[in-house]
């Protein structure tokens, strides 16, 4: 009996290219070495040129490497034609492109399965703004927010007192879509604060100003099984070491944070965690797996984000909650690919 083929994808249009290929290079050893699987890696390199091989670069991740990509509309187009012989794809595209809807609304029209959120739910998560309201229209505790749209703002010295009044700091400021804490700025002043927002404001993004949240920062990853039950893992808790709050840089470097999984927290606010994270992960519709982010402040834990292709790199936390869980690594990959297989069914 012929194996499933299973295509990897990774590369990618967007400014987390490297910690795409960190993921799928990892995806496509292990799904390798289970011996299951007929596997091709479909790579997405940073001139948009689309290449399916067996051996990838080992390029080194490190966050001075990140580019920006646009592939070119035909190497897209030709790149799409090397899917059409795949069973199922492993999608491990993070950012514009793999994680906000487009390469799945593509796979849905080809009728060709992939692992993690449909089209929608993929790009509900990645707009901060718009799952935020989500949460807040089933009561799910978030952050305060002041939503700013380029196009239609106001002068930054007309923002900045507006800002000051809805929430005070101090105050996070980031792009209203992105992964791997990409561009994210902390400001404690009304400088700062300035600064933040000519820098966002110039890119021609929208961009979302919140109240910094005091507290442990935490995550907690969720689980389908192939009948569509939801399985929250166990709760992680984040302590960088290099910064202020988790960046690209304590994600992705050596020793940039520690991660204590199970995070040492009560059993009270280690169920409510839990029990938001599935209660996001249906919300917004999130399909074989998400992961969210929390802040737990003395008032109880407060969700942040939700991650519908979190990273599946050594360091990444998925993967280790997944293994508190009992669940190694190749087997964890094996789960998501026949989970995405039963789509179809």
């Amino acid at each position: 009996m012929p194996k499933e083929h299973v295509m990897v994808l990774m590369g990618g249009p967007s400014s987390e290219y490297t910690v795409s290929m960190a993921s799928g290079r990892v995806v496509f050893q292990a799904l390798t070495s289970l011996n299951e699987f007929d596997v091709d890696a479909l790579i997405i390199h940073e001139n948009g040129e689309w290449e399916k091989t067996r051996s990838i670069p080992n390029d080194a991740m490190h966050p001075s490497a990140l580019v920006h990509v646009a592939p070119p509309r035909r190497s897209t187009l030709q790149g799409l034609d090397l899917l059409e012989d795949a069973d199922v794809v492993f999608i491990a595209l993070h950012g514009t492109f793999g994680e906000d809807g487009t390469i799945q609304a593509v796979l849905d029209a080809l009728h060709i399965p992939y692992t993690g959120s449909g089209a929608l739910a993929s790009a509900l998560a990645m707009n901060k703004h718009r799952s935020k309201e989500l949460f807040q229209f089933h009561r799910l505790p978030t952050a305060h927010e002041f939503y700013i749209v380029p196009s239609k703002t106001e002068s930054i010295s007309r923002l900045i007192p507006q800002i000051e009044t809805r929430l005070g700091y101090p105050l996070v400021v980031k792009p209203n879509e992105g992964g791997s804490s990409i561009g994210i700025h902390m400001a404690d002043n009304r400088e700062q604060l300035q600064q933040a927002l000519e820098q966002h404001l110039a890119g021609n993004v929208p961009l979302l100003v919140e109240k910094k949240l005091l507290g442990r920062e935490l995550t907690c990853a969720v689980l389908e099984d192939d009948d569509d039950t939801t399985m929250p893992l166990p709760v992680v808790e984040i302590i960088p070491r290099a910064g202020q709050f988790f960046d690209f840089t304590s994600k992705y470097a050596d020793e940039g944070s520690d991660e204590i999984c199970p995070a040492d927290i009560d059993q009270k606010n280690s169920r409510r965690i839990q029990d938001l994270a599935v209660r996001a992960h249906h919300i917004l519709g999130c399909r074989g797996f998400s992961r969210s982010d929390f802040i737990l402040t003395p008032e109880g834990p407060i969700i942040l984000e939700v991650n519908t292709i979190p990273g599946m790199t050594p360091n990444s936390l998925l993967p280790k909650a997944a293994k508190a869980a009992g669940l190694e690594f190749p087997q964890l990959m094996r789960r998501l690919v026949n989970r995405a297989m039963k789509t179809l069914e």
